[in-house]
Order: C-alpha cells, then structure tokens, then sequence
C-alpha cells in the first residue's frame, strides 16, 4: 500500500442534499479530523474501493493527499446504506505513524481440521475481528490462527492466539474466537403413514357384535 495514495479534496458545501448529489456523481463525503484540524472532505467512489480491496480490513492505515497535502490516516469508520451495503461516508483519523492506536483486526482461520474434513466437525467461528493495542505503523494484517490440530469441542480462545510483535490483545482473554462443534446427528422419522397406523387399533364392527348379542338371547 505504500505507493498508493488517496487523493481527497476539501468540500466547502454540506448537507444532506449535497452529499446526495454527490454519490450519484461517484464521489464520496467525508470527514478528516485529528491532530489539530477537522475538513470537510470528498472521496473517488471507485479508488476508495479500490483501496478497500487492496486492505484486509476497513480500519487501516493509508496514504492520503488532502488538496496534495500528504497524510497518513486512519480509515476509523466506513458507514454503509443498510439496504444496498454502498458506502455513503468515510471518516478518516490522522495519525502519526508512532503513535499508539486501538483498532480491530480481521481474524483469518488457516487449515482444515481432521474431525471437520473427517467426522463432520463444524467450525464455528464466533469473532471475526478482535481489537488490538499497538503503533500505527505496526498494525498487523491480520490475526491467523491454525486449526489443524483442533478436536472435536476444541476451543480458541484469545489467551490462545499467538501473540503479534509489539502487539497487545486489548479484550478479555478468556473470550472465545472459534470452536469446533460436534456434528449434528438427525433421527429418522418414521412416514406419517405408518406412524398413524401404529396408533389405531382394529376397530369393531357394529353389526357382528349386535348378531352375537342376539343369537345369546335366541339361546
């Protein structure tokens, strides 16, 4: 990422109206703040996404040139519209790469478990992101964590990670990441049909027992 820089402009107008206006045009308003200033600024939809493919995750760090002032930032939110998941703002933190941040950072699960490949083990991923303590410039990737040797009930949790250089795990340690879940065993049913003639019984005629109450008196 280090030869790639975001261009953004400062924007003098804002509103609502004015930031609608301006996604139908492929841009993006946002806002630009830390170390002393706060700007009102506008982002190219298409290289923002770009940059969010070349990132493992939304809250990084990226070159940025305001008004060809350059900066490093932090992407600290991206808000996205509910239905259609397009980003609608971004809010960008500047930061000193020396500095100590608290971010989160996305968890990426290597290998296949025997009893998952083999006996039907599920993977249950219970954190996706776990927040970390560290400088700008260290902030890691990604958290990867091997799941090859993990049995069936096996868990993971944060106090298991492996720890990151110059990295600090800043949730609770006994907080759980993932787990391997025993398989699901589904009973066979019996059909309806049988079911429903287990429970009746041979039903009685009417008219055999009223001869036989009649042949008795006859007698």
């Amino acid at each position: 990422m280090d030869d790639l820089v975001l261009e953004a402009t400062t924007r003098e107008k804002t509103g609502t109206a004015v930031c609608r206006r301006m996604r139908r045009n492929g841009m993006i308003p946002g806002v630009l703040y830390g170390h002393g200033r706060k700007d009102n600024i506008a982002l190219n939809l298409h290289d923002f996404n770009m940059f969010l493919q070349r990132m493992h995750s939304e809250h990084a760090v990226m070159k940025c040139a305001l008004d060809g002032d350059p900066l490093d930032v932090l992407v600290k939110d991206v808000q996205r519209d509910r239905v259609s998941h397009d980003i609608e703002h971004v809010d960008l933190l500047v930061i000193d790469l020396d500095e100590t941040v608290t971010i989160t950072v996305p968890v990426e699960v290597h290998g296949e478990a025997d009893r998952v490949r083999n006996y039907g083990g599920v993977l249950e991923l219970i954190r996706r992101e776990l927040e970390v303590e560290c400088k700008a410039r260290d902030i890691p990737d990604a958290i990867h964590i091997d799941v090859t040797q993990l049995k069936i009930h096996d868990v993971i949790q944060i106090k298991d990670v492996a720890r990151i250089a110059d990295t600090e795990f800043t949730e609770d340690p006994e907080s759980i990441v993932l787990t391997v879940a025993a398989p699901t065993i589904h009973e066979e049913v019996a059909p309806a049909e049988e079911v429903e003639a287990e429970g009746l019984e041979e039903p009685e005629v009417i008219g055999a027992a009223k001869e036989e109450e009649e042949a008795g008196a006859e007698e």
